[in-house]
């Protein structure tokens, strides 16, 4: 057919390359996108079909469609804002809309060369495709020299349909060799309102995406459900094997309300699977996930934190009235918004009152256990009333341990009861003499509880943290060379990430050219020469690059991106070059305030530039702040310290002083 151009979009190369190419790194995230924008079109079903063969991704829904007007106006106008054009809730089902910023569908390019848009509405029948290589030959780095982008005009007679809109993705970037497997769980765990009751189906291939696709409710030991009776209900009854379900009122926080759950499982290793990390509490909003995990935003290590899982859903975050507080990604929330922070600031005692309730049930549990020996039970029954209890403390610890043969744990309770008899018959103190540091089995005949063990124990690591931060703070008083504060982050990463004690692979002072030799030939000079001051894994599977300035140091925003991208960009090549699907985290330490920070919003620009590469930049002031405060507010809270911390710190006080 005649060929009229009669699409047109206008973008930059920056918001092409910022929000486009790089906004996503996986499939499931780019589709999550285009389904939020057919639950925004009033869609009642969404099919989404794989074709690994033909390399061909097709998402097609019974939404609204668009006629010609809307397609230009709306979906070519990259960052158009429909909640300020009146359009905040859809007409038919009277639905809070998911999108606001208008370049989800610049995802697509992320994992597609080639977008068609196939779309009906109204009588009008449209269908255009859209090319990387077309936009980059029609825009250019130089605004004056750019001209609107004209999508290829296709057949009407494709559009095969009379109302809705359907995505055909072609050249696809990434292999679509284990994306069929693992996407119905994964995009399961990103929609809260999908199902027929919500009027809105997900279909991949010819199967329906439910609840039950998310695969972890089932695992869950005890659950507490926040809302009424009724929203509560239908969660705990998904928990088929819980044996502790409790209803809480939904909390109110920042003037609105926080809904879902969070659980626990009976054995932590139950949380580990090689696609996703669900030791995790995500996010929703407006029924999409906005937050993959707000543990991660707590410096918390107990061993209780291993066992959480959850979801909660906070609408108020997305107020059509106030700021947007979602990063570009919308996979983040900016954290320092005060009603992120309010929220933050309830969890964080939220799984304090959980971790007692879980430690409760626990006790019970191992109670119950324990007495399964007729042994164990007649010598638990001549005990009084405070020593019962420690008994059951004590049992309950025991039952906490992952055990590989169930008889390891039927020792365990029979050598408690000899700890037990121990601790109330000798003099600890004695034993305190013969202890040596590896014989952490003979720790707990020294306590007079497991808690008063675990107390101390992480007394002594909060006080250790103290003085490295003390350090790292002498450091940057002192303008300390580069490589002495890389050292010191390297070796406590824990002030960068409160999970760094399960980070892997990493690498300090490493030239890209030798540490991803397999692509070396499609470096540039300039990238394979550069070094990395320090790379990690996490075990969510996030590849982290961190960047150190002098404190003395000055620098602004594009000078540290382009830097930083060649690093980012090495790894990205590496992690395609064999097979992998990772995300890629930047984090740049800094001094002093980026020189384009002292502009009008220059720190909010800043900031949405580097957050759309999913890059950070953090001062030593605010990291050492933060670290600091996090232990110091456990240490000014134990108004007495216990009986074996007294002990620990004049042992140490001596020592010293020796």
């Amino acid at each position: 057919m005649g060929d009229d151009r009669i699409y047109q979009m206008t973008i930059s190369l920056n918001v092409l390359n910022h929000l486009g190419l790089n906004l996503y790194s996986n499939v499931p995230a780019v589709l999550s996108e285009v389904v939020a924008n057919a639950y925004d079109a009033d869609a009642q079903e969404v099919y989404i079909t794989i074709d690994p063969v033909g390399r061909q991704i097709v998402i097609k829904d019974d939404g609204e469609g668009m006629t010609l007007d809307h397609i230009n106006e709306r979906y070519l106008n990259v960052g158009y804002e429909r909640r300020r054009d009146e359009r905040a809730v859809t007409l038919k089902f009277d639905r809070p809309v998911m999108g606001r910023k208008g370049i989800g569908k610049l995802s697509l390019f992320s994992i597609a060369e080639t977008v068609e848009v196939h779309t009906a509405r109204e009588g009008e029948k449209h269908a255009l495709r859209m090319t990387i290589d077309g936009i980059r030959a029609a825009i250019s780095d130089n605004p004056e020299q750019s001209r609107p982008y004209r999508p290829e005009v296709l057949d009407p007679s494709l559009v095969d349909f009379d109302q809705g809109t359907r995505i055909v993705l072609t050249n696809l970037k990434k292999s679509l060799a284990n994306v069929n497997a693992g996407l119905r769980k994964r995009l399961a765990r990103r929609f809260s309102v999908i199902g027929a009751e919500y009027s809105f189906r997900l279909f991949i291939g010819d199967r329906e995406v439910s609840f039950a696709d998310r695969d972890y409710f089932h695992k869950l030991q005890y659950v507490w459900a926040y809302g009424s009776a009724e929203e509560a209900e239908e969660t705990l009854d998904r928990c088929s094997n819980a044996t502790e379900k409790v209803n809480i009122p939904a909390p109110e926080i920042a003037g609105g309300v926080v809904t879902g759950w969070i659980g626990t499982v009976e054995h932590s290793g139950a949380l580990k699977e090689a696609e996703d990390n669900l030791n995790s509490i995500s996010l929703m909003v407006r029924g999409k996930l906005a937050h993959e995990d707000l543990l991660e935003e707590f410096n918390e290590g107990k061993v209780f934190r291993a066992y959480l899982i959850g979801e909660l859903h906070a609408d108020f975050l997305d107020d059509d009235a106030l700021d947007d507080i979602a990063t570009s990604s919308r996979q983040r929330i900016i954290e320092d918004d005060p009603r992120f922070q309010d929220l933050l600031s309830w969890l964080q005692k939220e799984i304090t009152r959980i971790g007692s309730g879980w430690t409760d049930f626990r006790n019970a549990a191992g109670t119950k256990a324990a007495l399964e020996n007729d042994l164990i039970k007649d010598w638990f029954l001549t005990l009084g009333g405070d020593s019962r209890k420690k008994a059951q403390r004590l049992f309950g610890k025991i039952n906490q341990l992952t055990m590989d043969d169930e008889r390891q744990r039927e020792e365990l309770f029979a050598h408690a009861v000899l700890a037990f008899e121990t601790l109330r018959y000798r003099d600890n103190l004695d034993a305190l003499e013969d202890l040596e540091p590896r014989d952490i089995a003979m720790v707990s005949t020294l306590f007079r509880t497991i808690e008063d063990l675990e107390a101390a124990l992480y007394h002594q690591i909060v006080v250790q943290r103290l003085r490295v931060i003390d350090k790292l703070r002498s450091h940057v008083d002192e303008n300390a060379l580069e490589r002495i504060l890389q050292e010191h982050l390297f070796e406590h990463l824990w002030l960068l990430d409160p999970s760094w004690e399960r980070a892997t692979d990493r690498t300090m002072e490493e030239r890209i050219s030798s540490g991803f030799a397999s692509i070396t030939s499609q470096l540039t000079a300039e990238e394979a020469a550069s070094r990395l001051d320090i790379r990690y894994k996490r075990v969510t599977g996030t590849n982290v690059i961190v960047e150190l300035k002098r404190h003395s140091v000055i620098t602004d925003t594009m000078t540290l991106a382009a830097q930083v991208d060649k690093y980012r960009n090495a790894i990205l090549r590496y992690l395609q070059d064999i097979g992998k699907d990772e995300p890629v985290e930047v984090v740049c330490v800094v001094g002093r305030d980026l020189r384009d920070w002292a502009n009008i919003r220059g720190k909010e620009e800043s900031r949405n530039l580097l957050s759309a590469k999913n890059i950070r930049v953090v001062k030593y002031e605010q990291l050492l702040a933060d670290a600091y405060a996090g232990y110091r507010e456990y240490l000014d809270g134990q108004d007495e310290l216990g009986r074996i911390r007294k002990i620990l710190d004049s042992i140490a006080s001596d020592s010293d002083d020796a």
